[in-house]
């Protein structure tokens, strides 16, 4: 039973370490590229002034040379990102947010849906509402593999819609690129 539980911490974090691996990505394409904040799709620049307005104010001041290009990494906090509440609603809500696909093969991923339980899991262990021998016993350990498998496909495809983002440069603000 613990070792099920177990299974159930170690899949959530490995959602959550790859999903902010993947927005870090992102931004350090951004940066890598040196894209201008004009140059950025409006859900980025919102989640940027978002992330700013939270920040040391004085601490980005200081950072910031070349303010348009700047801004970006400025506005990025890794640290923020998900914390502990990361299931498939919420990537889909940071894919809508960010503008990349969220699309999968529902027959190999189920559209994340078995991160639900993954998430609940892992809170219900990390806030000490259930032992690791009540959670371990909910599931079969031919359920966790089940659920482990369709966790590990979903996130292979959300991993390959970020690819194709960064890939055709979909972090651009179409409307002020040239043909």
């Amino acid at each position: 039973k613990t070792m099920k539980a177990s299974g159930f911490l170690l899949l959530y974090n490995l959602v959550e370490s790859t999903m902010r691996s993947a927005i870090e990505a992102i931004f350090d394409e951004l940066q890598s590229k040196r894209i201008s904040f004009d140059e950025i799709r409006p859900e980025l620049k919102k989640i940027v002034l978002k992330n700013l307005k939270n920040r040391n104010h004085d601490k980005v001041i200081s950072n910031l040379t070349a303010i348009s290009i700047d801004i970006i990494n400025a506005g990025f906090d890794k640290q923020k990102l998900f914390s502990g509440n990361i299931d498939g609603r919420k990537i889909q809500e940071t894919a809508k947010e960010y503008g990349f696909s969220c699309t999968t093969d529902h027959a190999n991923t189920g559209h994340g849906e078995d991160l639900k339980t993954v998430k609940e899991n892992r809170n219900d262990l990390a806030h000490g509402i259930k032992s690791f021998a009540e959670v371990g016993r909910d599931k079969s350990a031919d359920d966790l593999l089940k659920i482990q498998e369709k966790v590990v496909n979903y996130l292979r495809q959300i991993l390959q819609n970020i690819e194709t983002y960064l890939a055709n440069q979909e972090y651009l603000d179409s409307s002020t690129t040239t043909p």
